[in-house]
């Protein structure tokens, strides 16, 4: 029976921590466009969610903090894959998501420009990247304490 106490690795902190408050960064507007009418200024605008790569970058990261929260938190043990270990699944996620969300940057949205969202979202993919990247030795478990039975 998993501890109810098992902390957070490093890794696991900056996955949750990144990939959170990743999720709310993509509801700002990724981006927008301003025009003056009328002596008054009128924005358009869209956020993460209303643009593919973005989009599709913000569930890889949902389903990356799924995972931290269920082995981490939870106790969950996930199922051996053989030859590829889970270390470089979730590197192979997150420089997907890292990568969408870069690519969602350069190729924009329509007729609106980049906006302080995907600004954001490039440096919390970047934070939960690294996070990864120190998960990727980590077992599937993390070990009990010692105390624990």
């Amino acid at each position: 029976m998993p501890s109810s106490n098992v902390p957070l690795t490093l890794g696991g902190r900056l996955v949750a921590l990144g990939g959170i408050l990743f999720l709310l960064d993509t509801l700002l507007p990724w981006h927008r466009k301003c025009f003056g009418l009328f002596g008054t200024e009128v924005c358009d605008s869209e956020s993460a969610w209303g643009t593919p790569f973005s989009a599709l970058a913000a569930l890889l990261v949902l389903a990356l903090v799924a995972e931290v929260i269920a082995v981490q938190v939870a106790g969950v043990r996930l199922p051996d894959l053989g030859g590829t270990g889970w270390g470089a699944v979730r590197l192979g996620v997150s420089g997907t998501a890292t990568a969408l969300t870069l690519l969602q940057l350069l190729v924009g949205a329509d007729r609106l420009g980049p906006s302080y969202g995907i600004a954001g979202g490039l440096v919390l993919v970047a934070v939960l990247t690294a996070g990864t990247y120190l998960r990727r030795d980590e077992s599937v478990l993390v070990p009990q304490s010692a105390g624990a039975v």
